[in-house]
């Protein structure tokens, strides 16, 4: 009795142990489905030179259909039916990393999502965050997958480091640019395991293409969004300004992390036109806000009910036709 009750257990553990090894396994998509080069859309604002984005970040889902994953995509589809965006941005750590939950399905919750923005005719764009790829297929692997929903916006350039890298162009009615949005990957961990940083062919890419908007309209406005910090986001806590009383600041220790990513600022400093950059990763309480060297670093909190009680999602209206920076930004806190 006791050998058939161990090797009961036994084939038990096998089972469990090949769920989570393999569910979902979505490795070497990316070697059959590329997105360099994939078709971005563009976007036409108010009439007023409004665009509003919703950003929700770090959902950590396990496979899209356990009981806090539905809480978290039933919250998503509620926000979206009310607040009609213009825009949905995804910003990292959608799906959890490394993990031992035997009901892990990387391929069901990838699916889970693209269908939902699918059914709600909701343009979405997406980067990686650092745990996205950490198991069952990496960021290339997940942005593959994505890229066969028509709604989900993901795409790349030859030669660069990340899975993705790409700008979503606002234009006015008459087509002349109006605001240009920037998306980035902030990579995930090193050879030392240590959190990496965006590196030099990225920022090369990210002040190219803002030259080049700037070539279209002289006086535009970016705004960026990836997942991981940059030492500004730390400055921006010392030394900035709140947003408003009702939305926190930056702290003034917050969490320096990558500095790595100095090399980034500062080129974005030397842009002189980028009025937003946004993340996740840090899973704070409530979102931050602050404004500094002319600059809002936004940290927005938890989407998902897997890492926290009280997810949320932050409301950007970005008014294109605002005289100055400080002007051009109206950011909501939305708690689930």
């Amino acid at each position: 009795m006791k050998t058939k009750i161990a090797a009961g257990l036994l084939a038990l553990l096998l089972v469990l142990s090949c769920l989570t090894a393999c569910g979902g396994d979505i490795t070497d998509r990316a070697q059959s489905t590329s997105v360099i080069g994939r078709t971005v859309p563009t976007f036409t604002v108010a009439e007023n030179g409004d665009f509003t984005v919703l950003q929700f970040t770090d959902t950590h889902l396990i496979s899209g259909t356990t009981g806090k994953d539905d809480k978290t995509l039933t919250a998503i589809r509620m926000q979206i039916e009310a607040q009609k965006p213009d825009l949905v941005v995804i910003s990292g750590d959608m799906i959890e990393g490394s993990n031992v939950d035997p009901r892990f399905n990387k391929l069901a919750a990838l699916e889970t999502v693209g269908t939902l923005f699918e059914e709600l005719g909701q343009y979405w764009a997406y980067v990686p965050g650092n745990n996205d790829g950490e198991k069952n297929g990496s960021t290339e692997d997940v942005v593959a997958v994505l890229s066969a929903y028509n709604h989900c916006i993901v795409a790349d350039e030859e030669n660069l480091t990340g899975a993705t890298q790409y700008a979503v162009d606002l234009l006015r009615a008459d087509g002349t640019l109006a605001h240009s949005l920037i998306f980035m990957d902030s990579l995930a961990r090193d050879a030392n395991n240590d959190y990496d940083y965006m590196k030099a062919d990225q920022v090369q890419w990210v002040s190219r293409t803002i030259a080049e908007k700037q070539s279209a309209n002289p006086n535009v406005t970016v705004s960026l969004f990836f997942h991981m910090n940059t030492p500004n986001f730390a400055l921006s806590g010392q030394n900035g300004t709140p947003y408003s009383e009702e939305i926190a600041p930056v702290p003034a220790d917050f969490y320096t992390g990558i500095d790595g990513n100095a090399a980034l600022d500062r080129a974005l400093a030397d842009a002189g036109c980028v009025g937003l950059v946004s993340i996740g990763h840090i899973h704070p309480e409530t979102n931050y806000v602050s404004f500094y060297n002319n600059t809002y670093y936004q940290v927005v909190r938890s989407s998902g009910y897997a890492i926290t009680d009280t997810p949320g999602c932050s409301l950007i209206t970005i008014h294109t036709n605002a005289e100055t920076t400080e002007e051009m930004y109206d950011f909501t806190e939305i708690a689930f």
